[in-house]
């Protein structure tokens, strides 16, 4: 209960910010149309620009809009720690599963009405209504949690200041290495790449999308693997800070 009346605060935080939203919902759905416009007015087809193809956009301008939650977080939470708000808090009778519940469950409802939103952009624009599609939604929720604990690390670590230059270098790494905006070509970088929780997050729903199961098993272990450390990382990185 109390971690559900933090959840309520937190969710206010949010909603009062209108900046936040922006870049949280508006903006990934403003880049959507903007790559249509570009694909529409370059003439590129799903070979010269798979990227492109509706049913690679769509999940990649999903973990786009996640790396946003992350940032969001991040602020909320190095801005609690830095105010009066959280050290009242601190001697309350709330645990520190209380207050990552608290963080997270407002987090995970904002990406669910990004992919929900996402989606359904998606489904005008041509993408199947089939349960592969709906598989990859529910793929995509369980990767939001390595965005979000991100956010969490970040926000428990680092002041208000640095928290934007951290996060927005961890947006970049994102876009660039995950291949959601550019074709990587296959060779040693991407293999490496591979290895790395970039491009597994977006290529794993977009593999799932299409049925091609060829490299999956790897993407899943990839993508599982750093879920559970960012996430036991949030933690301890959160129970740290209420230690101090």
């Amino acid at each position: 209960m109390k971690s559900l009346i933090f959840a309520k605060r937190n969710i206010k935080e949010y909603l009062r910010t209108p900046v936040l939203t922006f870049f949280t919902i508006i903006f990934p759905l403003a880049m959507f149309f903007l790559f249509q416009i570009i694909k529409v007015a370059s003439g590129a087809n799903k070979i010269d620009a798979p990227m492109f193809a509706v049913n690679n956009l769509i999940p990649s301008i999903a973990i786009f809009s996640y790396t946003f939650v992350s940032l969001t977080l991040s602020f909320q939470i190095s801005k609690d720690r830095a105010s009066s708000f959280q050290a009242r808090l601190y001697v309350s009778p709330m645990r520190a599963l209380d207050f990552y519940l608290g963080y997270i469950l407002p987090s995970l409802l904002i990406v669910l009405m990004q992919t929900i939103i996402c989606y359904c952009l998606g489904f005008c624009f041509g993408l199947p209504f089939n349960i592969r599609v709906f598989a990859s939604m529910l793929v995509l929720l369980s990767v939001s949690l390595f965005y979000i604990s991100v956010g969490i690390i970040i926000g428990a670590l680092l002041n208000e200041r640095a928290c934007g230059g951290v996060c927005s270098i961890f947006v970049n790494l994102t876009a660039i290495f995950s291949g959601m905006f550019f074709p990587l070509a296959e060779g040693t970088f991407k293999s490496v790449l591979t290895y790395l929780p970039f491009l597994p997050t977006v290529a794993l729903p977009q593999n799932i999308i299409v049925g091609d199961y060829g490299n999956i098993l790897v993407y899943v272990l990839v993508v599982c693997a750093y879920t559970l450390l960012s996430v036991l990382g949030s933690i301890l990185a959160y129970r740290r800070q209420l230690k101090k």
